[in-house]
């Protein structure tokens, strides 16, 4: 499990994917990552954290800060995040683009 959680945060903290308006940070230490995407006047803050017997636990998909975003769209959208990352095995990086493309629509 630690293996396995180390090697996703790192793979987050390697990643050479660019995000417009949007920064990914993680930090290992606290087994999550932080993403926030600001555009107009949209500031969204998204916590992403492993469990600590990842991958059999589920990830926690959790909202920070959410400022101009209705709350059903964000329950949506946090939906559709934590089904892709605990049910199709997608990568953290990989469901923040999903993520963020939903946001964008």
């Amino acid at each position: 499990s630690s293996v396995l959680s180390s090697q996703e945060i790192s793979s987050v903290q390697t990643s050479t994917q660019l995000f417009n308006g949007m920064t990914v940070k993680a930090r290992s230490a606290a087994r999550e990552v932080i993403a926030t995407y600001s555009i107009d006047y949209i500031f969204i803050e998204l916590i992403i954290q492993l469990p600590s017997n990842y991958p059999l636990g589920s990830i926690t998909v959790e909202s920070g800060k959410r400022l101009g975003v209705a709350v059903q769209q964000w329950r949506n959208w946090m939906l559709q995040l934590s089904t892709y990352l605990t049910h199709q095995n997608g990568s953290i990086m990989e469901g923040l683009s999903l993520w963020k493309n939903n946001v964008d629509k």
